[in-house]
């Protein structure tokens, strides 16, 4: 039969502990949050507020203005007809043959312009019938003798959009037909293959709709963080842990990021906010689950039971707060009966600085970022106390966390948790357990 686990007294004394309150409400006025936190809470949220509307304004006017806009020139060029062989007009298609003078391909760090240099054009009286026998640059003057078949002006260079097919098959000296439409130079053909421009207005409101997408997705995190920060700013600030900070920061990211790639997969502006919508509803419903779990497993206020120490022990930690025992550069802690002090020798023996008897341990928490100082190592805890109307810090690691609360709690008894009778050593318990 397998052997079951004995529980000493340590096990009973931490689970004697209180419970700690979830409600902020319910806290003792000594952890409510100082009036500088709150402000600097209260600044954070205005900030993030300020950001989320301007960028709900910048996507607002992007699906107002240009993308109505992208779509009424998507839907014109492709129910433009050819133009009539009396009057040109820019809303219709209109055809003009040039040789081709050059071939370039210019590489631009990870991407690449296709470039035909363009000699003089011609109008297509006979090749293309029905086409309008002037240039766009000089409309209603087929009527005049020797109209047909006149150079007119065209752009020296053209970007094709891509390689393939017309850019690939042709060479110095090849003669193209190019087809404009509001005085642009849309598409071209050559021997039976057509290629588009840079200038084809089809899928021009994709970018600007994807731009906008993304826009939302910044702006409505930005302006929820906000209103969580606003909420919090009379409580206690977010614990810094990794957890807290990766699942809001993933949420926005994934929703960018299928958010910017569903216009160009899809056929219309409907079609992308349903798939975006389709996406982001099992994102957001996870990232919920996940904040809602991680939060039931792990409270701000962490139970730990006092451990005096029988004799001074020296280990890694730091006093923080507007105190004069606390400096800069003294990052060991001495615990000893009736003794807490910080200094910076490894070994605790010179450059003592003892903690009066006047600081109270209050509880015992993770990291938050409003602590001063500079970031603690990674599974910290910080043993909050007070030292009158001063709010003064121990940061240290979880396994010498009982032997800080021993040490202070030699004139009061510390609220975190009553102290162990034990005098073997006992380690703290992890976070996310409960006995």
């Amino acid at each position: 039969m397998p052997r079951r686990a004995v529980r000493g007294p340590e096990w009973r004394a931490m689970k004697a502990a209180p419970a700690t309150p979830r409600d902020p409400s319910a806290r003792p006025a000594s952890l409510s949050a100082s009036p500088g936190s709150a402000s600097a809470a209260f600044g954070t949220a205005l900030a993030l507020t300020a950001l989320g509307v301007a960028l709900l304004l910048a996507a607002g006017w992007l699906l107002l203005a240009t993308v109505p806009g992208a779509l009424d020139a998507e839907r014109a060029f492709t129910a433009a007809a050819d133009c009539p062989a009396v009057r040109a007009s820019a809303e219709c298609r209109h055809a003009v043959t040039a040789a081709v003078t050059s071939v370039a391909a210019d590489h631009k760090h990870r991407s690449t312009d296709y470039w035909l240099g363009l000699g003089h054009a011609r109008e297509v009286p006979e090749a293309l019938p029905g086409r309008l026998k002037t240039g766009p640059l000089n409309p209603g003057r087929a009527d005049r003798p020797g109209a047909a078949g006149r150079a007119v002006a065209v752009p020296p260079r053209l970007r094709m959009d891509g390689r393939v097919p017309v850019f690939a098959a042709v060479r110095p000296g090849s003669v193209l037909h190019l087809t404009y439409w509001r005085g642009e130079i849309r598409y071209v053909d050559y021997q039976g293959l057509r290629q588009y421009t840079a200038a084809d207005p089809r899928g021009g409101y994709r970018l600007p709709f994807a731009a906008a997408l993304v826009l939302l997705s910044v702006g409505g995190a930005c302006l929820r963080t906000a209103y969580g920060r606003a909420r919090r700013r009379t409580a206690e600030p977010p614990a810094h842990e990794p957890l807290r900070l990766a699942v809001p920061l993933a949420s926005v990211l994934l929703i960018s990021c299928f958010a910017f790639t569903t216009p160009w997969v899809t056929g219309g502006v409907p079609t992308a906010l349903l798939l975006m919508a389709a996406g982001a509803a099992p994102v957001l419903a996870g990232a919920a689950w996940l904040t809602r779990r991680h939060r039931r497993r792990i409270p701000d206020t962490i139970r730990v039971a006092p451990l005096a120490p029988r004799a001074d022990e020296c280990f890694p930690g730091r006093v923080l707060g507007e105190v004069p025992y606390s400096h800069e550069g003294f990052g060991y802690l001495v615990a000893g009966p009736g003794l807490l002090a910080a200094t910076p020798d490894p070994a605790g023996r010179i450059a003592r600085r003892p903690v009066p008897r006047t600081l109270t341990a209050v509880r015992v928490r993770l990291p938050y970022w409003t602590d001063p100082g500079p970031r603690p190592a990674p599974g910290s805890q910080v043993v909050e106390c007070r030292d009158g109307a001063t709010p003064v810090y121990v940061v240290t690691q979880p396994a010498y966390v009982s032997r800080v609360l021993g040490a202070l709690d030699r004139v009061t008894p510390c609220a975190c948790a009553p102290p162990a009778t034990a005098r073997t050593r006992w380690s703290p318990v992890r976070r996310g357990r409960r006995p």
